[in-house]
């Protein structure tokens, strides 16, 4: 019985031990290859530990023994062509590839297309990225990672593929942001998920990332950096030409719309800035790209924010249970009227945690208090004390609770009113947090309960 996702058994039986052949005669020329170009070694990761392998340099080496007797080295290379050459053919008889690699003798060359980036690759690529998957194994790797290539040729199906290749043939439409920290997977609504920025670190470039981050944040290992994450499955298309008419671009740019509302409500139910810092579509992994003979992918930007200045407060608290219902509450009501009316004042008070400056704390209340207007309707006059009505009565349980809400709307108001007028004097900016802080309690309380429950249907009765 053929065991499912090895459409072909016998060309990984063939494929396995020319890898381990090859992987020791290449040894020799490695080393030459560094005597002769030391400035390209790399000797270790930025993270230390086992040094990455030199995917790019193998590639190089397999390229030119190829084509070693246009370059006047056949005699050089011919030990290592020797191995090579029954691993390109092993390569070429895969069904897959034998239908779109060249027919001209000694071309092997073919598309390989991941979503809608096509490039020209070899059968010395994929023996390339073979050999970089094959150094992340421990166990029967050249086996294992000969069936992870067979897997990707193979289109999705029910066969058991997907079972082979793991995690690798999954792809992610991801927002990443920071603010908050992240220690585990979340899962949210609608197949949205978050990750801590380790388990997407793979699908990113780590560099562009580090760019956007305040320099504390490579300091903590990125504990405050998240990926709001839709997974999907996929798969490589292999062709002959590089033009293939039928694909059609994915827009995931619904989906980032989402994933920033999300985000915005997570920052108000923390009271806490998330800053939303980069969105990328279609991210697949790194192994499985260089599996394919490709360097990484790091799929379609979306647009990216700096985040380098981003110090509003000192610690980026971690996900609470409560606030993360709470946004999740309103999130799933985003098709509704209710949440259409309250999305502008979402970005707004989103937007107030993230002010910067040293007049931050004076237009946090502003934004605070033109949100709180907004919600509860006010009119043009007698705003402070519509305001302490409205709101004491829509979130108050009891006399008591009435009566502070009532109090601390008043010393909101009375210090946006000293802000507006230019009245505010010798005020510190930790009396002017204290104030924000109480007025965003009010306007966060409301703006969820407005949310999933509506607004009254007379404010003045309520």
């Amino acid at each position: 019985m053929t065991t499912p996702g090895l459409a072909v058994p016998d060309w990984i039986d063939r494929l396995t031990p020319a890898l381990a052949r090859l992987a020791d005669a290449q040894k020799p020329y490695l080393n030459e290859y560094y005597t002769r170009n030391s400035a390209v070694r790399v000797l270790s990761n930025k993270r230390g530990g086992k040094p990455p392998f030199p995917f790019g340099d193998v590639r190089i080496l397999y390229s030119t023994a190829r084509h070693s007797h246009l370059l006047g080295d056949e005699k050089y290379y011919a030990s290592l062509c020797k191995v090579l050459d029954p691993v390109r053919t092993i390569i070429r008889s895969h069904p897959a590839l034998a239908r779109v690699a060249s027919q001209t003798v000694g071309r092997d060359e073919f598309f390989v297309y991941v979503f809608y980036s096509g490039l020209t690759t070899a059968a010395t690529d994929l023996i390339a990225g073979l050999m970089a998957r094959a150094s992340e194994l421990s166990g029967d790797r050249f086996r294992t990672a000969a069936r992870e290539l067979n897997a990707f040729l193979t289109p999705i199906t029910d066969d058991g593929s997907s079972s082979v290749l793991g995690a690798l043939d999954v792809a992610y439409d991801l927002v990443l942001f920071y603010g908050l920290t992240v220690k585990e997977k979340v899962d949210v609504v609608d197949g949205m998920t978050i990750l801590p920025f380790e388990q997407v670190r793979a699908f990113v470039d780590e560099d562009l990332v580090n760019d956007l981050l305040p320099s504390r944040a490579a300091f903590e290992d990125w504990r405050s950096v998240g990926a709001v994450v839709r997974p999907f499955r996929w798969r490589p298309l292999f062709h002959r030409t590089d033009k293939l008419a039928e694909l059609r671009p994915r827009n995931p740019e619904p989906y980032f719309r989402d994933a920033k509302a999300f985000l915005d409500l997570l920052a108000v139910a923390h009271a806490a800035p998330v800053l939303s810092i980069a969105a990328f579509g279609q991210c697949v992994d790194r192994s499985a790209h260089r599996l394919l003979g490709r360097e990484h992918y790091r799929g379609s930007e979306y647009g990216r924010r700096s985040a380098e200045r981003f110090d509003v407060f000192d610690e980026c608290p971690e996900i609470s249970t409560g606030a993360l219902d709470e946004a999740t509450a309103a999130f799933e009501r985003r098709r509704s009227t209710a949440y259409a009316r309250m999305a502008p004042i979402v970005s707004r008070l989103s937007e107030a945690l993230a002010r910067e400056g040293i007049h931050a704390h004076e237009g946090r209340i502003i934004d605070v208090a033109m949100a709180l207007e907004q919600m509860y309707e006010l009119p043009e006059r007698r705003i402070s004390r519509t305001l302490q009505d409205r709101s004491s009565g829509f979130l108050a349980g009891n006399d008591a609770s009435r009566e502070q809400i009532k109090q601390s709307v008043k010393e909101f108001y009375d210090a946006r009113s000293n802000i507006v007028h230019s009245r505010q004097r010798e005020v510190s900016p930790q009396i002017n947090r204290s104030i924000f802080l109480k007025g965003f309690e009010i306007a966060s309380k409301s703006l969820f309960k407005l949310i999933t429950a509506g607004p009254p249907a007379n404010w003045d009765q309520s």
